[in-house]
């Protein structure tokens, strides 16, 4: 994807989605704050009541018109939603007073109350006073939302059940369209705010089948530049191939170049493998991710290929409304998405102004594993992935064996019910683990904090871990388990015992245990020698071998019981 643009001038983290009831007033989801003192969201996915399969509910069409509204992500929306109103809510306000606002000249009394104190309170929980540049900014934004609304072609007082409101959302019910809290939303998104504090999607439109967003746990991220040569074909097709065969989900951008070649990749290994048995590797399907509405998508060259990304149960997605114009601003901002969605980015060949650097970026800075494939140093085609190896950016991919190894073991695709199922299991006890086990933990883990003197740039964590997690009925026997849990064993060294009691705590507080979130408080008590996502990975894996703790498919951390 080479998208030499610029990016947009304003960063604009989105909300900290929440999952809300498809009804006039949603439920709010609580607040909690971690012990670093950032505040998060604890999300209680619920179904949305629909009145039938074809019908979107009322939060996610809520989620839509504000999207539209906000013509991409918006700081100010963030500030709202951060602070506590709903999106349904937020939506009958804007519908309600939003020319009012327009015609009052930003007075303070044209405000709706409930919108004024959410602003405050979302701008407090972001650790920014109310002065009065930030509430201009609430007034333009409110302004601009109004102009955009006014672009709708309906009333936007109407029903969001009505038909019209409905064919608009689903671009006359050739899309369907997830927010989250929906089953096939991806839990990885949630890194966006949460991570780094960038944007989240408010909905997501797609084409395709809505399952190929969670049916595989560790998507693979396959990007380069548009100009490639035979070498960088070959490299993107090879890899796309693997991965898929692999059982697991390709993400890219449909662009030309690299995009297209892994996205043929994936698609091609699924055609040639249609009859598999319930022993074998279900194949992985693919998924583009575009800059525009889906109205939009293209070049109009890739058409027959996105055509078989459908037919081959993947999924073309945008998270901007169906008549939207791919701009050059949007295609930067795209390419979040693409590394939130995926475990592993592979660069397969890119230019030194290429877009798939930018992907790269973003994959580093949300902690996903970067890999480039190299190349002849005096050809232009090969100068951002040599860049990215050199800068320390990107692990080096010598071979397909490499690949191989980078991605995560075969696996046959999960189901939402295999996910929830996964993330609904019971604690197991850590009184029955043997000592030997935990003193070859213990010796591991000695042995590899020694071998620490300075930091190391390529370090990259094992294990990307989300911090959003779901919470399932079985919930408070948990805490009643933990609360009779005995002390930790003696052997544990005190790293060991850091992180049991980190997570026992969060437990106890119903509370989401990540290694985000484990790394910030170890690093917060003053260390000579600060540890890297590296370095938790290698504790938590330690402490995972022994069966002392697990980790649930949304990646939060849990003490085992026997």
């Amino acid at each position: 994807m080479n998208n030499s643009t610029k990016s947009d001038s304003s960063p604009s983290p989105d909300e900290i989605p929440r999952a809300t009831v498809g009804a006039s007033v949603a439920k709010e989801g609580s607040m909690e704050q971690s012990n670093e003192g950032v505040s998060t969201v604890a999300e209680h996915p619920v179904h949305e009541n629909a009145t039938d399969e074809s019908t979107i509910g009322e939060d996610t069409v809520a989620r839509a018109l504000l999207s539209y509204c906000c013509d991409g992500p918006d700081p100010v929306m963030h500030a709202l939603l951060l602070g506590g109103i709903q999106a349904i809510v937020l939506w009958s306000l804007l519908a309600e007073y939003g020319a009012r606002v327009v015609q009052s000249n930003h007075t303070s009394h044209s405000l709706p109350r409930t919108i004024h104190h959410a602003f405050i309170k979302g701008m407090e929980m972001k650790n920014q006073c109310q002065t009065k540049p930030s509430v201009q900014r609430l007034y333009d934004a409110l302004v601009r939302w109004e102009s955009r609304k006014e672009m709708l072609g309906f009333d936007a007082t109407l029903d969001l059940q009505s038909d019209t409101v409905q064919d608009w959302v689903t671009a006359q019910h050739s899309m369907w369209v997830i927010a989250p809290g929906h089953p096939s939303w991806p839990y990885q998104l949630h890194d966006l705010p949460n991570t780094i504090g960038w944007s989240s999607p408010m909905c997501l439109w797609g084409q395709g089948s809505t399952e190929a967003m969670t049916r595989c746990a560790h998507p693979v991220a396959i990007v380069g530049s548009r100009q490639i040569d035979d070498y960088g074909r070959h490299m993107a097709m090879q890899v796309g191939r693997l991965v898929s065969s692999l059982g697991h989900t390709v993400i890219s951008g449909g662009a030309l170049g690299a995009d297209a070649f892994a996205h043929w990749g994936a698609v091609q290994y699924q055609e040639s493998n249609e009859s598999f048995s319930g022993s074998e590797i279900e194949p992985g399907s693919t998924i583009a991710v575009f800059a525009g509405g889906l109205n939009h998508i293209g070049p109009s060259s890739n058409q027959r290929l996105f055509e078989r990304i459908k037919a081959n149960h993947g999924a073309l997605i945008s998270e901007l409304s169906p008549d939207s114009i791919p701009e050059a601003r949007r295609f930067l901002l795209r390419n979040r998405i693409i590394a939130a969605m995926s475990q592993q980015i592979i660069v397969t060949q890119a230019r030194t102004r290429s877009g798939a650097l930018n992907t790269a970026n973003w994959g580093a800075n949300l902690l996903r594993e970067v890999y480039a494939i190299p190349g002849d140093i005096e050809h232009p085609n090969n100068a951002g992935c040599n860049a990215l190896i050199r800068d320390a950016k990107a692990s080096i991919v010598t071979s397909m064996e490499d690949i191989a190894q980078i991605c995560p073991k075969p696996h046959m695709s999960t189901t939402v019910a295999e996910t929830e199922s996964l993330e609904a299991s019971t604690l197991h006890s850590i009184e029955s683990r043997s000592s030997k086990g935990i003193d070859r933990a213990q010796a591991s883990l000695t042995g590899s904090l020694a071998k620490k003197g300075t930091t190391d740039k390529k370090a990259r964590s094992a294990r990307v871990v989300p911090s959003h997690s779901r919470r399932d009925s079985s919930e408070a026997s948990d805490r009643k388990l933990l609360a009779k849990t005995n002390p930790m064993p003696s052997t544990l060294n005190e790293e060991q015992r850091h992180v049991l009691d980190f997570i026992r705590c969060h437990m106890l507080e119903s509370k989401v245990a990540t290694a985000d979130n484990l790394l910030n408080q170890l690093n917060s008590r003053g260390r000579a020698v600060r540890l890297t996502p590296a370095d938790i990975a290698r504790i938590l894996g330690s402490l995972e071998i022994v069966g002392l703790i697990e980790q649930n498919i949304s990646g939060s951390l849990r003490i085992r019981d026997a």
